[in-house]
């Protein structure tokens, strides 16, 4: 998901959580996850 990955990138982790609920309908914990992983293969 690139749009959450820019988001990562600039350090808006919250809001590519609330992006990532917004387009897979995840709920929170799962969301955080998924961020948090993703956040960890970028860096």
């Amino acid at each position: 998901m690139p749009e959450i990955e820019q988001l990562i990138r600039q350090g808006n982790q919250i809001e590519a959580i609330k992006r990532y609920r917004d387009l897979t309908g995840a709920g929170l914990k799962e969301a955080k996850d998924a961020v948090d992983a993703l956040a960890k293969t970028l860096s």
